[in-house]
């Protein structure tokens, strides 16, 4: 099946046997959400406008529970509807459904502003900002995942880093995700099992930053269809299990000006290059604060300890899986940053706005510190959600002004959704620990 559009309709050269078309957004915690119809819904009105969803779907916890605390979005707001407007770029086919097409688009409000709190216009507005600097961020995620038997936590591999024989244990799977990947232009370019059992890393090509959260969003997706085709059940979870590798989501990313040279091609050969310090501490300085949405849940932190390459202090370093920052200075074309702190169940959309974010307040800042002292850099970071939301609350003003302010306050009152639902439960370990 070959998909384009045009510029009047994203439907205007569909195939005949196309029946369906599935139209997705993100949601706050990562995970698309949307609605099937039939490709003539999707008529000029409906492309030039959007069509109708609620913002209930921006205000629910991962279980679907409307957030109450939320003042005027999801359920005290009247679930009001929103228009879902679909991005052209990201037609594609739906591999699983041999008959139907995908679409990812924008939410707006019904005047027709952009809703301020949508992941994938709070990155577009992180992007515009940096690119009122010049600069134009190129990236890519390398997810972990863990593959279980359907229906339980059994391991569907044996967990030898690296080996093909641990990768030949999930053949089937590998190549439907490869199928998959293939289908919808994700550019999957490396697979290979890490240090725990069922634990797989895959890694794609780099891409301009909105691609690459789309690309992001749909590998998790990819990666849950293909295991369920398999019997298996692929989980982002950050830490499944106590004493075992959790599961991350690195970002390498790299900086590019108006005439497509990368930014940071100086760097190697020039210690005290202005750019680089200022990135890596825009970066640094915020990571406290923007942790709550690298991660942004209870089981986050459980990843994040001591002694499995999980980054637990703010530290950048040339070539160093223990820094929270690694730079990869490695000629004028593949310079980058690669930020270890983010796990497996971060929202892609809202992560790479935080690392925009970030760069955009280094750049701009009145100051920045000299090479020692950005490489002594080492500070603490939270260990706990309840940690994260205390550093969020003293963010940066700069934050607020690139990802904007109503959607801080309502993501931080997501935050505290999370936390307040943790500390109202009571675990099995209690049960047995205290009885």
């Amino acid at each position: 099946m070959t998909l384009s559009a045009t510029a009047t309709s994203p439907v205007g050269d569909l195939p005949a046997d196309v029946r369906s078309l599935l139209l997705l957004f993100p949601d706050i915690h990562g995970g698309l959400r949307g609605k099937m119809v039939e490709p003539r819904v999707v008529d000029a009105q409906a492309w030039a406008e959007g069509l109708p969803t609620t913002d209930l779907l921006l205000a629910v916890d991962p279980t679907d529970e409307p957030i109450t605390t939320l003042p005027t979005m999801g359920l005290k707001g009247g679930a009001k509807d929103l228009l879902l407007r679909p991005d052209p770029a990201t037609l594609r086919p739906v591999p699983w459904f041999p008959d139907a097409a995908l679409l990812l688009g924008d939410l707006h409000e019904t005047d027709g502003l952009p809703c301020e709190v949508s992941p994938r216009q709070v990155l577009r507005r992180a992007l515009d900002a940096l690119a009122g600097q010049g600069i134009a961020v190129r990236a890519a995620f390398e997810f972990e995942f863990r593959l279980f038997r359907a229906g339980g936590w059994e391991p569907a591999t044996a967990g030898l880093s690296y080996s093909p024989l641990t990768l030949s244990e999930v053949a089937g799977f590998l190549g439907t995700l490869r199928d998959y990947a293939d289908a919808l232009r994700l550019g999957l370019s490396v697979v290979h099992a890490e240090g725990a059992p069922g634990l797989i890393e895959v890694n794609v090509d780099p891409q301009d930053g909105l691609a690459a959260a789309d690309t992001a969003a749909l590998l998790r997706l990819a990666a849950t269809e293909a295991a369920r085709s398999h019997g298996l059940r692929a989980s982002f979870l950050a830490k499944p299990f106590a004493h075992q590798e959790g599961s991350s989501a690195h970002v390498h990313f790299s900086l590019w000006d108006s005439s497509g040279v990368n930014v940071l091609r100086s760097a190697a050969a020039d210690p005290d290059d202005e750019t680089y310090r200022r990135v890596a501490w825009g970066i640094l300085a915020n990571l406290p604060a923007l942790s709550l949405i690298y991660n942004p849940t209870i089981n986050s932190y459980k990843r994040l300890v001591p002694g499995y390459f999980a980054p637990v202090r703010a530290s950048c370093g040339a070539d160093d899986r223990s820094f929270a920052l690694r730079a990869l200075l490695r000629g004028p074309t593949s310079s980058r940053f690669e930020l270890r702190r983010p796990g497996a169940d971060c929202n892609p959309y809202l992560t790479l706005a935080a690392i925009a974010a970030s760069i955009q307040i280094g750049l701009t800042g009145s100051s920045t510190p000299d090479r020692k002292s950005l490489d002594e850099h080492d500070g603490e970071l939270p260990a706990s959600l309840d940690s994260a939301v205390a550093e969020f609350r003293r963010r940066d003003a700069g934050v607020d002004k690139v990802l904007g302010a109503g959607f801080c306050e309502h993501y931080l009152r997501t935050r505290e959704w999370e936390l307040h639902a943790w500390q109202n439960a009571v675990t099995e370990w209690e049960r047995e620990r205290y009885s």
